[in-house]
């Protein structure tokens, strides 16, 4: 399965110097940190959606609609309205 991923530059630098200096693959790497990430017993610890909000890999925008999620589609109307209106 292929994933991408969003890293910011100092991240990916840090991750790019590790795989040179001890000649392993990103993918390799990743997997590893992540068989390790899931195996690990939950008590105690951060969830996946804590530790993603952490790396801001989620929750990064704020759209100060606290009902975006529920009301998309009548705001994409709105949108697209306002776009192609005469």
């Amino acid at each position: 399965m292929t994933v991408t991923v969003r890293l910011d530059p100092r991240l990916r630098h840090q991750l790019e110097s590790y795989c040179r200096k001890h000649r392993l693959t990103k993918s390799r790497v990743i997997t590893e940190l992540l068989r390790t990430h899931l195996s690990e017993s939950p008590a105690g610890r951060k969830t996946l959606y804590e530790s993603a909000q952490e790396f801001r890999l989620i929750g990064g925008f704020s759209s100060s609609r606290g009902d975006l999620s529920e009301n998309y589609k009548r705001y994409l109307k709105d949108k697209l309205r306002a776009k192609h209106s005469r």
